[in-house]
């Protein structure tokens, strides 16, 4: 392999004018030498597609492509099979990177041998001072360390991670879009249960109007625990060991999902609850018996199975 392949920088965009050059300047000033930039415009109204094509104009490591409106994991997805690096890396059209975001991840990925690297992420307000790191600690999280902060939420996201492009043509993408990167990241560690880690934030997500706000009761909302539960069905079969931990994230979901809206609004999707109420049902004993369920979250998900009116009195509890 050549001392410095290229890596394809994947970023799906949607009406992201006020943040893209931001966005799209802090990888091209990467120290890493061989980067491709794929941009995929997802029919934004605003100027996006017109600064895309600049930038695609004055860069020639700079592809653009502009679709219909499909959402940002097809537009994902589209990305992968148009990039030509040997690794890739996600970042969305709002954030930014530190400079040595991908070399950082390269070094890391090679010197472990991994197929995955990941970072660390800064969550920061407009204005905020951004912390840096220029020699960054790495080191290897594998199997049961690995495993266990995964299923605690950690690492779920596919920005802020680089990955060998290869294996994404072994990866089912579920149809089900909201948590779709936990049930891609439980393959990718399925397949190999290591990850090269850089423990330094260099993936920079800004909170402003507009940035991943909480999902709204919708039937979108359902994806999530379509998600989680296809996880935790794989992992029964491929990772038993592990069984425990992704059925308190299906639990979790469940109990979430049961306590979004108010009670009218709930009833709109009566059908799509019945699922999550006949798996808190099915699963009395794992529920109790479960080590890593908080034991509120199991006094709420074992009463809201029959008694779904008291969300509200739980609300106020779990806040």
């Amino acid at each position: 392999m050549s001392e410095y392949p290229l890596i394809s920088v994947i970023i799906p965009v949607y009406n992201a004018s006020k943040y893209l050059h931001r966005c799209i300047d802090s990888i091209l000033v990467q120290d890493y030498p061989q980067i491709e930039l794929v941009l995929i415009d997802d029919g934004s109204s605003d100027e996006s597609p017109i600064i895309c094509d600049k930038y695609a104009s004055e860069y020639v490591n700079v592809i653009v492509e502009h679709i219909s409106n499909v959402g940002a994991s097809l537009a994902r997805k589209k990305g992968i099979n148009l990039a030509k690096g040997v690794y890739l890396t996600f970042i969305d059209s709002d954030d930014y990177v530190a400079v040595n975001y991908v070399s950082a991840m390269y070094k890391a990925i090679r010197y472990y041998d991994t197929q995955v690297a990941g970072c660390g992420v800064q969550i920061v307000a407009v204005d905020d001072k951004i912390q840096r790191e220029s020699q960054p600690q790495t080191y290897l999280l594998e199997g049961e360390m690995l495993m266990s902060r995964f299923f605690n939420y950690e690492f779920w996201g596919m920005c802020g991670g680089l990955y060998e492009a290869d294996i994404f043509q072994q990866l089912i993408f579920p149809k089900a879009t909201l948590s779709e990167d936990y049930f891609i990241k439980t393959q990718l560690f399925l397949y190999d249960c290591r990850m090269a880690y850089v423990d330094a934030p260099l993936y920079i997500y800004e909170k402003h109007i507009g940035s991943l706000s909480k999902t709204p009761l919708s039937v979108r909302a359902f994806e999530e625990f379509e998600n989680v539960s296809s996880v935790y069905d794989l992992i029964k079969v491929e990772a038993p060991i592990y069984t425990s931990l992704a059925f308190k994230n299906v639990v979790e979901t469940s109990v979430k999902l049961l306590l979004m809206g108010t009670a009218k609004e709930r009833m709109q999707y009566k059908t799509l609850y019945h699922p999550i109420s006949a798996l808190l049902k099915n699963t009395t004993g794992e529920i109790c018996n479960n080590p890593y369920l908080l034991k509120k979250i199991k006094i709420v998900a074992l009463i809201l199975r029959f008694f779904p009116a008291m969300s509200g009195v739980f609300n106020w509890i779990l806040r």
